[in-house]
């Protein structure tokens, strides 16, 4: 809970005291801004408004989900992510994290999926290693600056590597990620990393 203070200072002109009330906090979501709630096993978690469309707001946790997951138990990108072991994990057990409350302000994707990866293009605005992405995909605006594109897992908080959507160009096996550093790269879908969803919900 966030409280806030009146303060009292003097004017120049009257000479009288005169308190200053800081204004109060807008409930409109706008990029950029973050919130808290709880994950259904009871761990806080953040999530931050990255784009807003006409039908909702397009939100990304802050940090990853506390298990780490690999892309595919083989080693392969054949199919993408829709074809992914881990597209069916985000459908099962790491929907079933975000509470009822917000699960029920989700919008579908194109898919039919509450939650997504984020693309290599939304976060770094080129696609350095992954898929070409359309041009009418954008760099989402706080992901511009890398403290944002970093991201932690885990009761200690470690400074993890996460997956994006697109498979690398002319590889069988391999996935754009974003490294712990906040910068681009890529790896094997059999690698165990951290998952940082992407889900749209309704205007408040």
């Amino acid at each position: 809970m966030k409280f806030s203070i009146e303060i009292n200072v003097e004017d120049e002109k009257s000479g009288k005291s005169i308190v200053l009330a800081p204004a109060a906090e807008s409930e409109e979501p706008v990029v950029g801004k973050v919130y808290d709630f709880q994950l259904t096993t009871g761990e806080k978690a953040q999530y931050m408004v990255q784009r807003v469309d006409e039908d909702g707001y397009l939100c990304m946790l802050v940090d990853c989900v506390p298990k780490a997951y690999p892309m595919n138990q083989r080693n392969t990108n054949k199919g993408g992510y829709l074809a992914s072991d881990l597209r069916k994990a985000m459908n099962g057990e790491i929907l079933a994290l975000f509470p009822a409350e917000l699960r029920e302000r989700m919008i579908p994707f194109a898919s039919g999926d509450l939650l997504r990866l984020p693309t290599e293009k939304e976060i770094f605005g080129v696609n350095e290693y992954g898929k070409e992405e359309p041009d009418s995909v954008q760099q989402f605006e706080p992901m511009k600056s890398r403290r944002n594109r970093i991201a932690f897992r885990g009761a200690d908080e470690s400074l993890e590597w996460y997956f994006l959507e697109n498979e690398v160009e002319g590889s069988a096996a391999y996935f754009a990620r974003v490294y712990s550093d906040g910068h681009a790269y890529y790896g094997s879908a059999s690698y165990v990393l951290g998952v940082r969803p992407a889900f749209k919900i309704k205007n408040l």
